[in-house]
């Protein structure tokens, strides 16, 4: 992070001016939200979040109050809170004043006791067994339950009842989702500081992980099974283009009802609930079938085995024990991290779409909506209201909110806004606190690529160790994902913006994929890693520079793109 000292704010091309909105520095949040999300996502975000890192940081024993969200002009910006002098735009007091205050300031002696706790402890460990053994059984269970309650066969007020409870349901769910971090992320961010001191590099350490996330490549799992099953019937899977083909098997049929029981209401081109869900997808779901033609493309082996040992020879002998201690806590939370995601936010936010769908044709035959897809407009209580016959908000009303997260959607936002101060050096907090603040700085420079960082034009970070050339498929907006997939063949170069876990079925048959979005522990990185594809993220000009069917090469081991023909 660059800091100038400076305030940053801005102004676009229609005039619309992003400032602070509040004090400190606010720094973009591209992870969670597309531009200009629903009334639903913003109020998840701006609740859930704040409250669930509040107790993370408590419990942790980091100097920091939360996360705090909040979305300008539908852009959605975050800020790390401090413990103390949370309201103050002023800069860190100078390192022996702070030094003191870490010491002396009640709060902060909690925190320092609280961190001490923590790393002996070690809870991470346990939530991790526990998620495995108990708590995602719970969370297939409740969805289960909330899938089968179906939304057509309702009456406006039984609706209205089931609205409220999914919208608690997503709730809890999004709010553990983000609670599970401090032992999913955590973790992984411990790994990485203790790794960079011993002279390790992100890449070199992160490698350690692969394998270690079955979850993220249980669609592929599935893909290979329905081929599997289309094989026995004569029916080469490497040519499917409609589901038809598929239930025309009746063996391939099971699998794929089966994988649709599980994930077919799980909302996958954003987090958001007017995005697209696996079921609505069926592009999609023949293009991971055909992948799955050719097999599971698992990544190296290396880490677990090869690479393993040569970086534990780095690391001094007698901080090997920790090491390996270190890979073991990672390599767990890895697994837990894809896997939750799904069962507490994606699988309760489809939920919630489905009933939002539901309830659009019903307000629209009476007047109350003018366009079908106004729904998404509304927050899940105003929804709720109007199926009780509620006067507000009118049809009009929906319209206009729809016009402006239209033009919201156009604008171009600042990467960060307010106050840029140095940063206090981590040197001056106490033992414990000091290991849970530079996780936190660690994480978090993780999941998002620095827009500040100078890099060579179509570069970012490459993962992978072969060079692939291949044919490019943008893809713009997610939600025209079905389009792109069916026009994708094996080996085409996946770009796009960034990747959430619909692209699961392209990864499939991708022979590289390009996100100018992400860090290394990102969806698409993440993805790369487990399943073999050379990759590179945070590329930031890879839609402007690279059209549909240029012909590129996608260079991981330079951390480049390259564009070899135009279209």
């Amino acid at each position: 992070m660059t800091n100038t000292g400076t305030t940053t704010t801005g102004t676009t091309t229609t005039g619309s001016r992003f400032e602070p909105p509040g004090p400190g520095r606010w720094e973009r949040d591209i992870s969670h939200t597309t531009a200009a999300p629903t009334r639903v996502l913003r109020r998840l975000a701006t609740t859930t979040m704040p409250d669930a890192y509040r107790e993370v940081f408590a419990e942790f024993g980091g100097p920091l109050d939360t996360l705090d969200i909040r979305f300008v002009h539908g852009a959605m910006y975050r800020r790390i809170v401090p413990l103390v002098a949370a309201d103050s735009d002023r800069p860190p007091p100078p390192r022996p004043v702070m030094w003191l205050l870490l010491r002396l300031h009640p709060a902060f002696r909690q925190r320092e006791r609280a961190a001490r706790k923590m790393w002996a402890e070690r809870p991470d460990h346990r939530v991790v067994a526990e998620w495995h053994a108990r708590e995602r059984h719970e969370w297939i269970a409740e969805n289960r339950a909330l899938q089968a309650i179906r939304p057509d066969t309702l009456t406006d007020t039984e609706l209205a009842d089931h609205l409220d409870r999914l919208d608690e349901h997503l709730v809890a769910g999004w709010r553990r989702h983000h609670v599970l971090h401090g032992s999913d992320v955590g973790p992984i961010g411990d790994l990485l500081v203790h790794g960079h001191r011993w002279g390790l590099t992100t890449d070199e350490l992160l490698r350690l992980l692969d394998g270690a996330s079955p979850a993220t490549s249980s669609a592929t799992s599935v893909a290979e099974r329905i081929a599997a099953e289309l094989r026995r019937a004569g029916v080469d899977p490497a040519g499917v283009r409609d589901l038809d083909t598929v239930r025309s098997v009746p063996g391939a049929a099971a699998v794929l009802d089966e994988h649709l029981e599980h994930a077919g209401w799980h909302i996958v081109t954003s987090y958001d609930i007017e995005a697209r869900t696996v079921g609505e997808l069926p592009a999609a779901l023949c293009a991971l079938i055909r992948g799955g033609a050719n097999g599971h493309r698992a990544g190296d082996e290396a880490p677990a085995t090869r690479l393993r040992a040569a970086l534990r020879e780095r690391v001094p002998e007698r901080e090997r024990t920790t090491f390996d201690d270190l890979v073991e806590r990672a390599r767990a939370a890895y697994g837990m991290r894809d896997d939750n995601g799904p069962l507490t936010a994606e699988w309760p936010a489809g939920l919630l779409r489905r009933a939002f769908l539901e309830s659009a044709p019903r307000l629209h035959a009476t007047g109350r909506l003018h366009a079908l897809e106004h729904v998404f407009e509304l927050d899940s209580p105003e929804l709720a209201a109007l199926l009780r016959n509620a006067l507000a908000p009118s049809a009009d009303d929906l319209a206009a909110r729809a016009a402006t997260r239209r033009a919201e959607a156009e604008l171009d936002p600042p990467d960060a806004l307010g106050p840029d101060h140095p940063d206090p050096d981590p040197s001056v907090f106490p033992p414990g606190i000091r290991r849970t603040m530079e996780i936190v700085i660690t994480a978090l420079s993780l999941l998002e690529v620095d827009p500040r960082a100078e890099r060579a034009p179509l570069s970012g970070t490459g993962i992978g160790d072969r060079v692939h050339r291949g044919t490019a498929r943008v893809v713009s907006d997610p939600d025209r994902l079905d389009d792109l997939v069916a026009a994708m063949e094996p080996g085409d170069v996946l770009v796009a913006p960034w990747t959430a876990p619909t692209f699961n079925a392209v990864f499939a048959i991708a022979g590289a994929v390009v996100v100018r979005e992400g860090g290394p522990l990102c969806h698409a990185a993440v993805m790369a890693r487990e399943l073999g594809i050379p990759t590179v993220i945070g590329c930031r000009e890879a839609l402007d520079a690279i059209a549909d069917g240029d012909t590129v090469d996608v260079d991981p081991l330079a951390g480049e793109v390259r564009v070899v023909a135009a279209s």
